[in-house]
Protein backbone atom coordinates (compact mmCIF):
# COMPACT_ATOMS: atom_id res chain seq x y z
CA UNK A 1 0.00 0.00 0.00
CA UNK A 2 2.02 3.27 -1.40
CA UNK A 3 0.67 7.27 -1.57
CA UNK A 4 0.03 6.70 -4.35
CA UNK A 5 -3.07 3.46 -3.53
CA UNK A 6 -5.17 6.30 -1.81
CA UNK A 7 -8.77 7.85 -1.90
CA UNK A 8 -12.00 6.11 -1.68
CA UNK A 9 -15.76 4.13 -2.91
CA UNK A 10 -18.07 1.45 -3.75
CA UNK A 11 -18.79 -1.80 -5.27
CA UNK A 12 -21.43 -3.46 -7.22
CA UNK A 13 -20.84 -6.01 -10.57
CA UNK A 14 -23.49 -7.72 -12.64
CA UNK A 15 -23.34 -10.89 -14.39
CA UNK A 16 -22.48 -11.46 -18.38
CA UNK A 17 -25.47 -12.10 -20.91
CA UNK A 18 -23.86 -15.42 -21.80
CA UNK A 19 -24.11 -16.68 -18.10
CA UNK A 20 -27.70 -16.11 -18.30
CA UNK A 21 -28.15 -17.69 -21.90
CA UNK A 22 -26.29 -20.22 -20.78
CA UNK A 23 -28.05 -21.31 -17.82
CA UNK A 24 -31.40 -20.43 -20.06
CA UNK A 25 -29.96 -23.33 -22.76
CA UNK A 26 -29.24 -25.74 -19.99
CA UNK A 27 -32.42 -25.38 -18.54
CA UNK A 28 -34.38 -26.33 -22.02
CA UNK A 29 -31.94 -29.13 -22.48
CA UNK A 30 -33.58 -30.64 -19.31
CA UNK A 31 -36.61 -31.03 -20.99
CA UNK A 32 -35.91 -31.70 -24.47
CA UNK A 33 -32.87 -33.71 -23.74
CA UNK A 34 -29.38 -33.26 -22.90
CA UNK A 35 -28.09 -33.89 -25.89
CA UNK A 36 -29.85 -31.23 -28.11
CA UNK A 37 -30.09 -28.99 -25.48
CA UNK A 38 -26.48 -28.52 -25.57
CA UNK A 39 -25.99 -28.05 -29.22
CA UNK A 40 -28.92 -25.88 -29.08
CA UNK A 41 -27.27 -23.89 -26.25
CA UNK A 42 -24.08 -23.85 -28.28
CA UNK A 43 -25.16 -22.42 -31.26
CA UNK A 44 -27.45 -19.54 -29.09
CA UNK A 45 -24.23 -19.00 -27.64
CA UNK A 46 -21.92 -18.23 -31.22
CA UNK A 47 -25.03 -16.39 -32.00
CA UNK A 48 -25.28 -14.57 -29.28
CA UNK A 49 -21.80 -13.51 -29.08
CA UNK A 50 -21.93 -12.17 -33.03
CA UNK A 51 -25.08 -10.09 -32.24
CA UNK A 52 -23.14 -8.50 -29.94
CA UNK A 53 -19.97 -7.63 -31.58
CA UNK A 54 -21.77 -6.57 -34.37
CA UNK A 55 -23.69 -3.82 -32.15
CA UNK A 56 -20.50 -3.08 -30.20
CA UNK A 57 -19.08 -2.37 -33.32
CA UNK A 58 -21.99 -0.30 -33.84
CA UNK A 59 -21.70 1.45 -31.10
CA UNK A 60 -18.00 2.27 -31.16
CA UNK A 61 -18.72 4.21 -34.82
CA UNK A 62 -20.48 6.71 -33.92
CA UNK A 63 -21.06 9.27 -30.94
CA UNK A 64 -19.16 9.60 -27.27
CA UNK A 65 -18.80 6.02 -26.98
CA UNK A 66 -16.26 6.04 -30.44
CA UNK A 67 -14.17 9.62 -29.16
CA UNK A 68 -13.61 8.16 -26.10
CA UNK A 69 -12.14 4.88 -27.26
CA UNK A 70 -9.96 6.65 -29.79
CA UNK A 71 -8.71 9.75 -27.24
CA UNK A 72 -7.83 7.24 -24.47
CA UNK A 73 -4.51 4.96 -24.09
CA UNK A 74 -6.12 2.60 -21.13
CA UNK A 75 -2.74 0.74 -19.03
CA UNK A 76 -3.41 -2.37 -17.73
CA UNK A 77 -7.05 -2.48 -16.09
CA UNK A 78 -7.58 -6.16 -15.58
CA UNK A 79 -5.04 -8.92 -13.32
CA UNK A 80 -3.70 -6.00 -11.33
CA UNK A 81 -1.55 -7.39 -8.31
CA UNK A 82 -1.83 -4.42 -5.80
CA UNK A 83 -0.23 -4.75 -1.93
CA UNK A 84 -2.35 -3.98 1.31
CA UNK A 85 0.99 -4.57 3.31
CA UNK A 86 1.23 -1.37 4.99
CA UNK A 87 4.56 0.75 4.30
CA UNK A 88 7.27 1.84 6.35
CA UNK A 89 6.29 5.35 5.33
CA UNK A 90 2.50 4.45 5.85
CA UNK A 91 3.11 3.59 9.67
CA UNK A 92 5.10 7.00 10.01
CA UNK A 93 2.07 8.86 8.62
CA UNK A 94 -0.10 7.50 11.27
CA UNK A 95 2.26 7.84 14.03
CA UNK A 96 2.83 11.23 12.93
CA UNK A 97 -1.02 12.05 13.37
CA UNK A 98 -0.57 10.81 16.69
CA UNK A 99 2.15 12.95 17.34
CA UNK A 100 0.21 15.75 16.59
CA UNK A 101 -3.09 14.84 18.12
CA UNK A 102 -1.41 14.96 21.46
CA UNK A 103 0.62 18.25 20.67
CA UNK A 104 0.14 21.03 23.25
CA UNK A 105 1.09 24.53 22.86
CA UNK A 106 2.62 27.17 24.66
CA UNK A 107 -0.10 29.19 26.53
CA UNK A 108 -0.16 32.72 25.93
CA UNK A 109 -1.96 35.44 27.85
CA UNK A 110 -3.07 38.86 25.94
CA UNK A 111 -5.68 39.27 23.71
CA UNK A 112 -7.57 37.02 20.88
CA UNK A 113 -7.09 38.69 17.24
CA UNK A 114 -8.11 37.05 14.18
CA UNK A 115 -5.75 34.77 12.73
CA UNK A 116 -4.54 33.45 16.54
CA UNK A 117 -5.18 29.51 17.18
CA UNK A 118 -6.80 29.24 20.67
CA UNK A 119 -8.17 26.87 23.55
CA UNK A 120 -11.11 27.81 24.54
CA UNK A 121 -14.68 25.97 26.76
CA UNK A 122 -17.89 26.48 25.54
CA UNK A 123 -21.72 25.97 26.61
CA UNK A 124 -24.39 26.09 24.12
CA UNK A 125 -28.43 26.09 24.77
CA UNK A 126 -31.07 26.00 22.95
CA UNK A 127 -34.54 27.63 24.20
CA UNK A 128 -32.53 27.25 27.91
CA UNK A 129 -32.13 23.40 27.45
CA UNK A 130 -28.07 22.87 27.47
CA UNK A 131 -27.40 20.32 24.31
CA UNK A 132 -24.62 18.23 24.87
CA UNK A 133 -23.57 18.56 20.96
CA UNK A 134 -22.55 22.19 21.74
CA UNK A 135 -20.64 21.90 25.01
CA UNK A 136 -16.80 21.08 25.30
CA UNK A 137 -13.44 22.22 25.04
CA UNK A 138 -10.99 22.52 21.71
CA UNK A 139 -8.79 24.43 19.97
CA UNK A 140 -10.21 26.93 18.24
CA UNK A 141 -8.39 28.34 14.52
CA UNK A 142 -9.86 31.99 14.34
CA UNK A 143 -10.71 32.44 10.80
CA UNK A 144 -10.36 29.44 9.46
CA UNK A 145 -13.86 28.24 9.00
CA UNK A 146 -13.57 24.68 10.56
CA UNK A 147 -16.21 25.99 12.85
CA UNK A 148 -19.10 28.03 12.10
CA UNK A 149 -18.13 31.89 11.44
CA UNK A 150 -19.60 33.04 13.90
CA UNK A 151 -18.51 30.98 16.57
CA UNK A 152 -14.67 31.59 15.72
CA UNK A 153 -15.27 35.51 15.36
CA UNK A 154 -16.94 35.85 18.86
CA UNK A 155 -13.31 34.84 20.63
CA UNK A 156 -12.09 37.72 18.49
CA UNK A 157 -11.69 40.66 21.21
CA UNK A 158 -11.53 38.20 23.84
CA UNK A 159 -8.94 38.69 26.79
CA UNK A 160 -7.84 35.00 28.18
CA UNK A 161 -9.42 33.84 31.44
CA UNK A 162 -12.73 35.97 30.52
CA UNK A 163 -15.79 34.64 29.05
CA UNK A 164 -18.47 35.92 27.04
CA UNK A 165 -21.74 35.03 25.77
CA UNK A 166 -23.18 35.37 22.46
CA UNK A 167 -26.25 33.63 20.40
CA UNK A 168 -26.77 33.26 16.53
CA UNK A 169 -28.91 31.09 14.14
CA UNK A 170 -27.54 28.16 13.23
CA UNK A 171 -27.21 27.27 9.02
CA UNK A 172 -29.84 24.72 8.21
CA UNK A 173 -27.30 21.61 7.53
CA UNK A 174 -24.35 22.67 9.45
CA UNK A 175 -24.94 19.74 12.02
CA UNK A 176 -26.92 17.52 10.84
CA UNK A 177 -29.32 17.80 13.77
CA UNK A 178 -32.44 18.96 13.13
CA UNK A 179 -32.63 20.02 17.12
CA UNK A 180 -29.89 22.20 16.34
CA UNK A 181 -29.85 23.20 12.39
CA UNK A 182 -31.97 26.47 12.06
CA UNK A 183 -32.06 27.34 15.47
CA UNK A 184 -30.65 29.87 17.36
CA UNK A 185 -28.10 29.56 20.28
CA UNK A 186 -26.92 30.88 23.17
CA UNK A 187 -23.04 29.88 24.09
CA UNK A 188 -21.09 30.81 26.67
CA UNK A 189 -17.65 30.69 25.93
CA UNK A 190 -14.17 31.26 27.88
CA UNK A 191 -11.13 31.65 26.68
CA UNK A 192 -8.34 29.77 28.30
CA UNK A 193 -4.99 30.68 26.57
CA UNK A 194 -3.52 31.85 23.11
CA UNK A 195 -1.90 28.68 21.53
CA UNK A 196 2.06 29.75 20.77
CA UNK A 197 4.67 27.05 19.44
CA UNK A 198 3.77 23.69 19.80
CA UNK A 199 4.90 21.08 22.94
CA UNK A 200 5.33 18.14 20.47
CA UNK A 201 5.15 14.28 22.82
CA UNK A 202 8.18 12.27 23.00
CA UNK A 203 6.73 9.03 21.02
CA UNK A 204 8.19 6.33 23.94
CA UNK A 205 6.77 3.78 26.11
CA UNK A 206 5.82 6.24 28.90
CA UNK A 207 3.77 8.27 26.08
CA UNK A 208 2.13 4.54 24.51
CA UNK A 209 0.70 3.93 28.59
CA UNK A 210 -0.72 7.62 28.83
CA UNK A 211 -2.92 7.65 25.80
CA UNK A 212 -3.22 3.76 25.09
CA UNK A 213 -3.89 0.00 27.22
CA UNK A 214 -0.71 -1.05 24.95
CA UNK A 215 2.36 -0.87 27.42
CA UNK A 216 5.23 -0.46 24.59
CA UNK A 217 5.82 1.24 21.41
CA UNK A 218 6.34 -1.73 19.47
CA UNK A 219 2.59 -3.15 20.69
CA UNK A 220 1.30 0.25 19.76
CA UNK A 221 2.90 0.46 16.16
CA UNK A 222 1.47 -3.25 15.70
CA UNK A 223 -1.52 -1.96 17.16
CA UNK A 224 -1.39 1.29 14.25
CA UNK A 225 -0.32 -1.67 11.44
CA UNK A 226 -3.82 -3.73 12.55
CA UNK A 227 -5.90 -0.39 11.42
CA UNK A 228 -3.95 0.24 8.55
CA UNK A 229 -4.46 -3.09 7.10
CA UNK A 230 -8.37 -2.93 8.15
CA UNK A 231 -8.38 0.75 6.20
CA UNK A 232 -7.39 -0.80 3.02
CA UNK A 233 -9.14 -4.14 2.99
CA UNK A 234 -12.21 -1.21 3.09
CA UNK A 235 -10.52 1.02 0.40
CA UNK A 236 -9.03 -1.98 -1.85
CA UNK A 237 -11.45 -0.98 -5.01
CA UNK A 238 -10.18 2.70 -4.66
CA UNK A 239 -6.46 1.76 -4.80
CA UNK A 240 -6.82 -0.82 -7.62
CA UNK A 241 -9.07 2.15 -9.65
CA UNK A 242 -6.25 4.60 -8.99
CA UNK A 243 -3.58 2.35 -10.38
CA UNK A 244 -5.81 2.37 -13.07
CA UNK A 245 -5.90 6.30 -13.95
CA UNK A 246 -2.36 6.80 -13.56
CA UNK A 247 -1.77 4.04 -15.42
CA UNK A 248 -3.78 5.53 -18.80
CA UNK A 249 -3.05 8.66 -20.62
CA UNK A 250 -5.65 10.99 -22.42
CA UNK A 251 -4.88 11.74 -25.71
CA UNK A 252 -7.56 14.50 -25.94
CA UNK A 253 -9.57 16.43 -24.07
CA UNK A 254 -13.33 16.75 -25.54
CA UNK A 255 -14.11 20.40 -25.05
CA UNK A 256 -17.73 19.87 -24.44
CA UNK A 257 -16.93 17.64 -21.54
CA UNK A 258 -14.44 19.97 -19.80
CA UNK A 259 -16.90 22.95 -19.65
CA UNK A 260 -19.40 20.43 -18.40
CA UNK A 261 -16.94 19.39 -15.95
CA UNK A 262 -15.72 22.57 -14.85
CA UNK A 263 -19.69 23.77 -14.24
CA UNK A 264 -20.11 20.10 -12.06
CA UNK A 265 -16.78 20.85 -10.17
CA UNK A 266 -18.28 24.90 -9.33
CA UNK A 267 -21.64 23.43 -8.27
CA UNK A 268 -20.50 21.07 -6.17
CA UNK A 269 -18.26 23.87 -4.08
CA UNK A 270 -21.95 25.66 -4.43
CA UNK A 271 -23.86 22.80 -2.77
CA UNK A 272 -21.10 22.56 -0.06
CA UNK A 273 -21.60 26.42 0.69
CA UNK A 274 -25.48 25.97 0.86
CA UNK A 275 -24.91 22.80 3.55
CA UNK A 276 -22.94 24.78 5.58
CA UNK A 277 -25.06 28.04 5.13
CA UNK A 278 -21.87 30.26 4.01
CA UNK A 279 -21.51 32.21 1.13
CA UNK A 280 -19.38 30.80 -2.09
CA UNK A 281 -16.08 32.90 -1.21
CA UNK A 282 -16.16 31.84 2.25
CA UNK A 283 -16.38 28.09 0.52
CA UNK A 284 -13.61 28.47 -0.98
CA UNK A 285 -11.84 30.51 1.59
CA UNK A 286 -11.99 27.43 3.79
CA UNK A 287 -10.21 25.54 0.99
CA UNK A 288 -7.06 28.09 0.70
CA UNK A 289 -8.45 30.42 -1.82
CA UNK A 290 -8.64 33.94 -1.51
CA UNK A 291 -12.39 33.60 -3.68
CA UNK A 292 -13.95 32.14 -6.28
CA UNK A 293 -12.25 33.67 -8.94
CA UNK A 294 -9.03 32.59 -7.30
CA UNK A 295 -10.09 28.94 -7.29
CA UNK A 296 -11.36 29.46 -10.95
CA UNK A 297 -7.72 31.09 -12.22
CA UNK A 298 -5.79 28.58 -10.22
CA UNK A 299 -7.36 25.63 -9.43
CA UNK A 300 -10.90 24.94 -11.90
CA UNK A 301 -8.82 23.17 -15.08
CA UNK A 302 -6.92 20.77 -13.20
CA UNK A 303 -10.24 19.48 -10.89
CA UNK A 304 -12.13 19.54 -14.42
CA UNK A 305 -10.01 17.45 -16.51
CA UNK A 306 -9.04 15.03 -13.41
CA UNK A 307 -12.76 14.64 -13.49
CA UNK A 308 -13.07 13.73 -17.00
CA UNK A 309 -10.38 11.56 -17.22
CA UNK A 310 -12.04 9.47 -14.91
CA UNK A 311 -15.48 9.66 -16.99
CA UNK A 312 -13.47 8.54 -19.95
CA UNK A 313 -11.15 5.29 -18.25
CA UNK A 314 -14.50 4.50 -16.94
CA UNK A 315 -16.02 4.69 -20.57
CA UNK A 316 -13.16 3.45 -21.81
CA UNK A 317 -13.28 0.03 -19.77
CA UNK A 318 -17.04 0.09 -20.23
CA UNK A 319 -16.81 -0.14 -23.54
CA UNK A 320 -14.19 -3.30 -23.72
CA UNK A 321 -16.37 -5.23 -21.55
CA UNK A 322 -19.53 -4.69 -21.72
CA UNK A 323 -20.00 -2.66 -18.13
CA UNK A 324 -23.35 -1.25 -17.62
CA UNK A 325 -24.99 -0.31 -14.53
CA UNK A 326 -28.60 -0.82 -13.36
CA UNK A 327 -31.56 1.42 -13.19
CA UNK A 328 -31.55 0.34 -9.52
CA UNK A 329 -28.51 1.26 -8.88
CA UNK A 330 -28.72 4.79 -10.95
CA UNK A 331 -31.90 5.10 -8.40
CA UNK A 332 -29.85 3.79 -5.16
CA UNK A 333 -27.20 6.37 -6.20
CA UNK A 334 -29.98 9.20 -6.81
CA UNK A 335 -31.43 8.85 -3.68
CA UNK A 336 -28.15 8.53 -1.67
CA UNK A 337 -26.48 11.87 -3.83
CA UNK A 338 -30.34 13.66 -2.99
CA UNK A 339 -30.08 12.69 0.90
CA UNK A 340 -27.01 14.68 1.07
CA UNK A 341 -28.26 17.97 -0.89
CA UNK A 342 -31.76 18.35 0.55
CA UNK A 343 -30.64 21.81 1.69
CA UNK A 344 -30.15 22.90 -2.16
CA UNK A 345 -32.80 21.12 -4.00
CA UNK A 346 -36.53 21.56 -2.85
CA UNK A 347 -37.25 17.63 -4.61
CA UNK A 348 -35.68 14.69 -5.26
CA UNK A 349 -36.87 15.35 -9.14
CA UNK A 350 -34.81 18.50 -8.95
CA UNK A 351 -31.53 17.29 -7.98
CA UNK A 352 -31.75 15.17 -10.73
CA UNK A 353 -32.67 17.15 -13.34
CA UNK A 354 -29.60 19.32 -12.53
CA UNK A 355 -26.96 16.57 -12.11
CA UNK A 356 -28.26 14.17 -14.58
CA UNK A 357 -24.60 13.67 -15.84
CA UNK A 358 -22.71 13.59 -12.62
CA UNK A 359 -25.31 10.76 -11.81
CA UNK A 360 -24.94 8.85 -14.93
CA UNK A 361 -21.30 8.96 -14.90
CA UNK A 362 -20.77 8.23 -11.27
CA UNK A 363 -22.91 4.88 -11.81
CA UNK A 364 -20.70 4.39 -14.01
CA UNK A 365 -17.26 4.78 -12.95
CA UNK A 366 -18.37 2.96 -9.96
CA UNK A 367 -19.99 -0.15 -12.13
CA UNK A 368 -16.43 -0.06 -13.27
CA UNK A 369 -14.80 0.68 -10.61
CA UNK A 370 -16.22 -3.19 -9.34
CA UNK A 371 -15.57 -4.91 -11.73
CA UNK A 372 -11.96 -3.87 -11.54
CA UNK A 373 -12.35 -4.81 -7.75
CA UNK A 374 -12.96 -8.34 -8.85
CA UNK A 375 -10.48 -9.00 -11.56
CA UNK A 376 -7.67 -7.78 -9.17
CA UNK A 377 -5.54 -10.05 -6.99
CA UNK A 378 -4.48 -8.12 -3.41
CA UNK A 379 -1.59 -9.23 -1.30
CA UNK A 380 -2.33 -9.31 2.52
CA UNK A 381 1.22 -10.88 3.42
CA UNK A 382 4.10 -9.43 3.47
CA UNK A 383 6.75 -10.52 1.38
CA UNK A 384 9.91 -12.94 3.10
Amino acid sequence: MSDKNQKKELERNGKKMWQIIAACCLAGGLVIGFAIGTAFGYGMDRARTRIAKEKQAEKEKSGKYYKVAKEVELGKYKGLKISLVPTEEDLQNEIDSVIQEYTNYEQKKGTAHDGDMVYGEFEGSIGGVKMDELCGSDYIDIGSNEWLEDFESAFIGMKTGKTKKVSFKVPEGAYGNERIDGKTVKFKLKLKYICGDAIEPDYNNEFIQSISDYQTVDEYNAHLREELVKSAEEEKAEYAWSEVMEGSDIKNYPEDMVAAAKEEVLQGYYDMADVQGCTRDEMFQSFGFADEGDFVDNQLEELALDTVKEDMVAQAVANKEGISYTEKEYRSLLEEEYENNKSSYDSEEEYEKSNKNYLERTSLIEKVKSWIDKETTYERDEKK
